[in-house]
């Protein structure tokens, strides 16, 4: 990456609580290795992790080319993760495997 919104990397973290397991949902700017959204939750359902996404949405500056890197997870490939995509013109980006 050589600016900001250019390159979205997308992951999540299992987080080991005293009441069972919760996640953070983290989408990174590659460039500025900033968190440019965040989502905390207790189910790896897609909507859940789709909310880190939104937010990063939200806070995006300009309309210039954005690439969405992420691992090939089911929250990431479904249909409406994928739709929120199609509707932000973000091309999306998958590890190989």
């Amino acid at each position: 990456a050589s600016r900001p919104d250019q390159v979205w990397v997308a992951d999540i973290t299992y987080l080991p609580t005293q009441s069972g397991m919760s996640y953070v949902s983290l989408v990174t700017d590659a460039y500025s290795r900033r968190i440019v959204g965040h989502h905390v939750h207790d189910s790896l359902r897609s909507k859940e992790v789709e909310q880190a996404f939104r937010q990063a949405l939200r806070q995006r500056a300009g309309q210039q080319p954005l690439i969405h890197h992420s691992d090939r997870g089911v929250q990431y490939c479904c249909d409406s993760y994928q739709q929120l995509h199609r509707q932000h013109g973000v091309q999306c980006s998958m590890t190989d495997g």
